[in-house]
């Protein structure tokens, strides 16, 4: 059974308690390329671009999240290491996907010359 909070009681808005797991310039370039499916710790580096210390940090925090596991895979005499979604960080794929929508319409909108809210005139209620 799923534990419901109260958000009213929240010290702090419940999106930043979302993007204190996947913000930061790695998390999300990692958590969107794990849609694909399972990874290496050398396909991560690769595709994400960042040192092996900095990659290491981001991955063991998003364990202790419980978003993602690590499982130590054998091929014959070659072990390696897969980085996969858990269940519970699969409820996040619908948040990064809506997240990447919106990304793309803004950028849409930035390759169109359409200013953007912080870019344009606030107006009074």
């Amino acid at each position: 059974m799923e534990a419901w909070v109260d958000v009213d009681k929240m010290h702090d808005c419940p999106v930043l308690a979302t993007i204190q797991v996947i913000g930061g310039k790695w998390k999300p370039r990692i958590l969107w390329r794990l849609r694909d499916g399972a990874a290496t710790f050398g396909e991560l580096r690769r595709i994400v671009g960042v040192s092996e210390k900095v990659l290491q940090e981001n991955l063991l925090a998003l364990r202790r999240d419980g978003v993602i596991s690590r499982t130590p895979v054998k091929d014959g005499d070659i072990v390696y290491v897969e980085y996969r979604y858990t269940d519970y960080g699969l409820s996040l794929v619908p948040v990064l996907d809506a997240m990447g929508n919106w990304g793309m319409a803004h950028a849409a909108k930035e390759r169109d010359g359409e200013p953007s809210a912080a870019r344009a005139p606030r107006r009074r209620a």
